[in-house]
């Protein structure tokens, strides 16, 4: 299905590229202008190969020398376009181009002859023969001044008179295939497609080079399709895959005016192909297909390509159980070579497909099957790895999200729509106050859905899932959705709602996706278009979907549950002083992309920083810090960076101890020329040691509020001399004088000015130490997932975060990971070594309980004494061995976002809250008091939200 750009639209899009590539040279060359005609020369104005060419001018290394830009511009196209443009990536177009010319062989001859005269130049008016037209539609040659003439340069250096020549001869030399040839090349292409199936399956979770796994599968698919069309003389052939859920029919054989490949996908029962899938029943219209009833698809998808379809030939492919594979669809028989009466006359036979060509294809059938078979199968799996790729990305953009319930709304349906391909996506949170279900939509403001009412009302009530398919409207609860569409001219095709509950199963929110879209460059839905469905809109959310949007729901939940503690936090953690000062640290601090205690503790370092620079400008000193009292008033404390542009750390000194001691006593100031001579801890904190010896005088200001109460100490270094030169030698800038009296009477004037300002730094220094402790204990498992996501991609560094965020999060004695090894029915492991060293461990499925568990995917949870377990005799054994003590057990299947069974979790031994020590196999075989302590139903619960987390993680390590 080939798309091609009128005259009309090539201008159009001309002008709009010629913009954008004007803007792109701009910074290339002070002569873009000239650069841009030298393009344009050579492009002819076709819009991909200007978009492709000006890219590489942009990118080139060099520069184009002024009054040279034509010789530049042509050892660029010539290096990059013309020379070896067969084998050359970004010479994909020229290829496409090429096999658009030579597809078919008995044509192809006339389309080169007719081009090799327009490529001498000779004068050939445009008519109305068929040639012309498909030339001109090809992009080849366009007409000017009522002229035939080749497009460009570059497509007149590449197809030059040497390559029509040599395209001829080996046309000549082709002759019709037998049908031993072509099970030979089917057996061929049987053979290429297994040897590619692992680079197809290692790209396809490559982000970058996910359009090539794409490209490799599409190449074996194009050679099955176009060698069966070759065998049965079709124009075009079409092969549709049935998908998992025998809903639709899919193929990659398609390109776009780009090069790019389509997913096209067909619900069964639709149109030709469908009704073949669903009848499992050939179907062949010889002649008048438009007549037919049931060619109104085929007629949308003529019009929309340019095409006419005479007859139409489509016939079901079984396997042993006489289930349908795939469907095979052929379009206008053509004559044979030599049979067209002259070039006006079209080449499709009048009467369709024979009886020859299905006793030809059904004797093709079994190889053919294999080969769609095996694609279907990589074409599973890399759908399967970019969906795995998809959700990793999806719940790690999650981590970034600010703690605040708008960012998260906005956060959740970005990610949500991007990961489903939905066309839209919103998260509605519960209201247990009002009872109902609200939202915020940009441009909309809050909504709000009563529970019950409604497909999502619907799934908050019940908290199952709801998948509805396309088309939504012939679903009987579909009512409301059809009186929502009316007054928002909108149509709703299809459907997905999935519950979102926190760790402790208490339902938080209602993911609503709508519209799932048809892959490919679709536009906006069109509000002028309503009620008609766009083809886009003709897919359907499935169980894989449903998979996913779980596992992400549950990381939802989980940072639902983190900031609605967060949240009553600081509605506790509300202050007096000065709340527009302290609000516009909080403003700062969640401007940040992530509120870490490093986003908080440098949000409030910089506007420290600022009142030190403005008391140091003040006082003429050359360094200031300012000591602030913490809330139990037992220290003071300050934010230093190590070095420009490093994070801010907390330095604290005593206030019970030295000379803040004494200040805080007697709230007097305490200057001195020779600080250096102090051996306290006020004096020196904070200055590199190598630094002591330049502090020449210092002035210790205490900061006391109305009510006579101290709360922080002014250290100011190094009084200036305000006459000296800013180059001159250190030690002659500094006033001997040291500070005075005057200086701290400037500091007392602006006590009144800067108190509100500190009141609020400490203000917020005391919420950070609350989220800080509060953090802790509201939610390890929060903690857990994201010490998780933060792993390298290395499988031993994967291996060693799981077990020691699934022992932090249970408060387990050990843990191991245990991954599955399909090929030699075994799970392992490694283990640390003293020295280093990664020691390799495995277990037979079905041995022992990690072995059990992998073998029945089910959870194995044996309180204390483990001993006292019927199937404990493995352990015993390894106990005596190890010397160590099992006494409780938690084994956790981990499911990737397929339910594939990807490891096992394992945690030994729930250990009693307490600083207890390591367990001493001295001891052994006593049981130490805090082992005797059981794995409770919340950490089976945790352990599964985690396990779905690390499942996202593990397809990306191997």
């Amino acid at each position: 299905m080939i798309s091609n750009l009128t005259e009309h639209s090539q201008h159009r899009e001309n002008l709009n590229s010629g913009i954008l590539i004007a803007q792109g040279l701009k910074a290339k060359s002070q002569n873009y202008k000239r650069l841009l005609t030298v393009v344009l020369q050579w492009t002819g104005g076709q819009p991909f190969l200007t978009q492709q060419l000006c890219k590489l001018l942009v990118e080139s290394e060099e520069l184009p020398p002024i009054g040279e830009e034509a010789e530049w511009v042509e050892n660029l196209v010539r290096s990059h376009f013309i020379e070896n443009w067969e084998t050359l990536p970004e010479t994909e177009h020229l290829r496409t181009l090429r096999d658009r010319i030579l597809r078919r062989k008995p044509r192809s001859a006339k389309l080169l002859q007719l081009y090799k005269q327009i490529l001498r130049n000779e004068s050939l008016p445009t008519n109305d023969s068929s040639e012309q037209k498909e030339l001109m539609l090809s992009g080849l040659v366009v007409k000017r001044a009522g002229i035939l003439r080749v497009h460009n340069r570059i497509y007149e250096c590449v197809f030059n008179e040497t390559w029509v020549e040599n395209a001829l001869k080996g046309l000549q030399s082709e002759l019709e295939p037998t049908e031993s040839e072509f099970l030979k090349a089917l057996a061929e292409l049987e053979r290429k497609l297994l040897v590619s199936q692992v680079e197809i399956l290692s790209k396809a979770d490559n982000e970058s080079e996910e359009q090539g796994s794409a490209q490799a599968l599409y190449e074996v698919l194009r050679d099955v399709t176009a060698k069966v069309g070759k065998l049965l003389g079709a124009d075009r052939a079409t092969i549709f895959l049935l998908n998992d859920e025998k809903t639709e029919l899919w193929s990659l054989v398609a390109e776009n005016e780009e090069g790019e490949f389509l997913d096209i996908q067909v619900r069964v029962g639709e149109g030709i192909a469908g009704q073949v899938a669903r009848t499992k029943k050939v179907i062949h219209i010889p002649n008048h297909v438009y007549e037919d009833p049931r060619s109104a698809l085929v007629q949308e998808y003529d019009k929309k390509y340019n095409y006419r379809t005479e007859n139409i030939l489509a016939l079901p492919i079984l396997d042993e159980n006489r289930e349908v594979v795939a469907v095979v669809q052929l379009l206008n028989k053509l004559q044979p070579a030599g049979d067209a009466q002259d070039d006006n006359h079209p080449t499709v036979t009048q009467q369709g497909f024979t009886k020859l060509d299905l006793e030809r294809l059904a004797k093709c059938v079994v190889p053919i099957r294999r080969i769609l078979e095996s694609c279907q199968s990589c074409y599973k799996a890399t759908k399967k790895l970019r969906a795995a790729a998809a959700l990793a990305e999806a719940t790690r953009s999650l981590d970034q999200i600010n703690l605040d319930t708008k960012a998260i709304l906005q956060r959740v349906m970005n990610t949500a729509k991007k990961l489903m391909n939905a066309d839209r996506s919103t998260l509605w949170l519960v209201d247990h106050d009002q009872g109902d279900l609200w939202t915020e939509l940009p441009g909309k403001g809050e909504l709000r859905c009563a529970l019950g009412v409604g497909f999502v009302g619907q799934v908050a009530q019940s908290c199952e899932p709801m998948i509805i398919p396309f088309d939504l409207y012939e679903n009987p609860n579909a009512g409301n959705a059809k009186k929502i569409d009316e007054q928002t001219r909108y149509r709703t095709c299809s459907l997905l709602c999935m519950p979102v509950v926190s760790p402790d199963g208490e339902l938080l929110g209602v993911t609503q996706l709508v519209n799932k879209r048809k892959p490919g460059d679709h536009p906006e839905y069109n509000k002028d278009e309503w009620p008609n469905v766009p083809d886009y809109f003709k897919a359907s959310f499935d169980k894989n979907d449903r998979q996913s949007m779980q596992v992400f729901n549950e990381r939802v939940g989980v940072v639902l549950q983190f900031v609605k503690t967060h949240e009553t936090l600081k509605q506790l953690a509300q202050i007096e002083p000065k709340e527009a000062i302290y609000n516009a640290l909080a403003v700062l601090s969640n401007s940040v992309a992530n509120q870490s205690d490093e986003a908080l503790y440098n949000a409030l370092y910089y506007l420290l920083s600022f009142i030190n620079l403005s008391i140091s400008k003040l006082l003429e000193a050359e360094h200031a810090t300012t000591f602030l009292l913490d809330a139990d008033e037992t220290g003071f404390w300050s934010l230093v960076t190590e070095e420009e542009g490093s994070s801010a750390t907390e330095i604290r000194i005593s206030a019970s101890q030295g000379i803040a001691s004494k200040i805080v006593a007697s709230k007097s100031i305490k200057a001195s020329s020779q600080p250096n001579k102090f051996n306290d801890v006020l004096i020196h904190i904070g200055i590199n040691p190598a630094n002591l010896h330049s502090l020449h005088n210092v002035l210790l200001f205490p900061v006391v509020n109305q009510r006579g109460n101290l709360i922080g100490i002014i250290r100011t270094f190094n009084k200036l001399n305000s006459s000296s030169e800013p180059e001159a030698v250190p030690t002659e800038r500094i006033d001997p004088r040291g500070f005075t009296p005057a200086d701290a009477d400037k500091l007392r004037q602006r006590t009144e000015s800067i108190l509100p300002i500190l009141q609020a730094f400490q203000s917020f220094h005391r919420q950070i130490l609350t989220i800080q402790e509060q953090r802790k204990a509201i939610d390890p498992l929060y903690q857990a997932i994201s010490f998780v996501s933060q792993s390298s991609g290395n499988p031993e560094e994967l291996i060693q975060k799981v077990m020691q965020a699934a022992k932090k999060l249970t408060n387990a004695d050990r843990s191991s990971l245990w991954l599955v090894d399909y090929q030699s029915n075994e799970l392992w492991t490694t283990i640390l070594q003293a020295d280093g060293s990664w020691v390799e461990t495995r277990v037979p499925m079905g041995e022992g309980f990690v072995g059990m568990v992998a073998q029945t995917g089910h959870p194995v949870n044996i309180p204390f004494d483990l001993y006292n377990h019927p199937d404990s005799e493995v352990a015993r054994k390894t106990d005596e061995k190890t010397h160590y003590r099992t006494c409780s057990l938690l084994c956790m299947p981990v499911l990737g976002s397929d339910g594939e069974l990807l490891a096992v979790t394992q945690l030994v031994n729930k250990r009693k809250q307490g600083d207890f020590g390591e367990y001493d196999s001295a001891d052994w075989p006593n049981v130490p008091d805090y082992f005797k302590a059981s794995f409770e139903e919340k950490d089976q619960r945790d352990m599964e939200i985690f396990n779905n987390q690390v499942g996202v993680i593990i397809p990306g390590l191997f």
